[in-house]
């Protein structure tokens, strides 16, 4: 292969600034620094960079050329080509690089964040590369490595097989086609997740959590859905889902506790968790927590220096993945109109406008039931009704 044709961006040239966090030949042409660090990074066949963690800010990866890998700590390799985009969360231990026969090319995109770092671990051996071929063909020859299986593992297809043919041909395979519901795996089952947490589906939560992370949620992302759930829904209902959630995950061979993700402290909580409410529904929040009557002033100030201070502020989610939640969290309990209308409106603000929150809901129907969906389905059109 020309690897000079490669891709439409010059190979640039041989990547010496990080050489010793790969094995094998790399090249690196960094197309802008200004804002956004945007490098065309270039693998010559087999070449691979160390196990590396990006802590705080993350990377996307746009393959433009060749056949790749990429593969997360615990988990199965992916086989990547062009086209294809990955979205690595921070404090996840990875790998990418080419694969043996062939060249390869992506964008690295740095997501921006203040105090970002990139942590180098140790290689990737021989043996684990090695794998990753014969891995990858086994995922392929069974199906899509990232897709639920149309058989579920809950036990239905033997005790009420004709139910359960029923509800897997629509949960998963008509809803997740649906074109005007369609979402990519990992933020459906993130949206998923947090719908069986607020409808509390203790059983299904079992079934779906494994899935989740099969498709890509991260433990740090699992966690941090349920910690954000406690504002909502209370730790009297997220407590065993918290149980259950960290006998799955110790039962896959992650480590626990995992990496602490609090941004503020005692002295400070209130003020960011304000700054946050003022982020999500807009100036008028600034000092809400001074309003109401005397009395009951402190529930306020618990909402602004508990539930935004404490939670919002974390890191492992941004504000679009955390008001996607809480969206799902009232939704799917209930009762909570107001609370519903108000947190629509917050995403629509800062970007899930109303045709995500439509693909939100629709991913979750299945889960929560027809009155439910319709109701935030309501609560979406009187927020985009209210702003045209």
């Amino acid at each position: 292969m020309d690897s000079s044709k490669l891709s439409v961006f010059p190979i640039g040239e041989k990547n010496e600034a990080f050489a010793a966090y790969f094995k094998g030949q790399s090249y690196l042409n960094m197309l802008t620094t200004q804002g956004l660090a945007v490098g065309n990074v270039t693998f010559e066949p087999g070449c691979r960079n160390n196990w590396h963690i990006h802590h705080k800010g993350g990377q996307i990866l746009l393959v433009t050329a060749g056949r790749g890998y990429y593969q997360e700590w615990g988990k199965e390799p992916q086989e990547l080509h062009p086209g294809d985009a990955v979205n690595i969360p921070p404090e996840v231990k990875h790998w990418h690089g080419a694969a043996p026969d062939s060249w390869f090319a992506h964008l690295a995109i740095e997501v921006p964040a203040q105090g970002a770092s990139n942590e180098w671990c140790g290689p990737v051996s021989d043996e684990e590369y090695g794998m990753c071929k014969s891995r990858v063909e086994t995922a392929m020859e069974s199906g899509h490595p990232g897709k639920i299986s149309p058989t579920p593992v809950s036990g239905l297809e033997q005790s009420d097989p004709e139910f359960a043919a029923l509800f897997n041909a629509f949960a998963l395979d008509e809803v997740i086609h649906e074109k005007h519901a369609s979402m990519d795996d990992r933020t459906r089952m993130m949206a998923v997740l947090s719908a069986l947490l607020g409808c509390q589906g203790m059983d299904e939560f079992k079934v779906m959590l494994p899935a989740a992370l099969n498709l890509g949620v991260t433990p740090v992302e699992v966690k941090e859905i349920l910690y954000q759930a406690a504002a909502y829904l209370g730790i009297g209902r997220v407590y065993p889902f918290l149980a259950a959630a960290n006998e799955i995950l110790e039962g896959q061979g992650y480590g626990l506790p995992l990496k602490a993700m609090a941004t503020t402290t005692k002295e400070d909580r209130l003020e960011k968790g304000n700054q946050a409410q003022v982020d999500l529904f807009g100036p008028h929040m600034k000092g809400f927590y001074l309003s109401g009557p005397e009395e009951s002033r402190h529930i306020n100030k618990w909402l602004a220096d508990n539930c935004f201070g404490d939670y919002y502020t974390r890191r492992g989610l941004d504000d679009r993945q955390r008001e996607m939640m809480t969206f799902c969290f009232l939704a799917a309990q209930g009762g909570c109109g107001p609370q519903l209308t108000s947190h629509a409106a917050a995403n629509i603000r800062i970007g899930n406008d109303r045709q995500f929150l439509i693909r939100v809901i629709s991913q979750c129907l299945p889960y929560i039931g027809y009155p439910r969906s319709l109701n935030a389905l309501r609560c979406v059109n009187e927020v985009e009704d209210a702003q045209s």
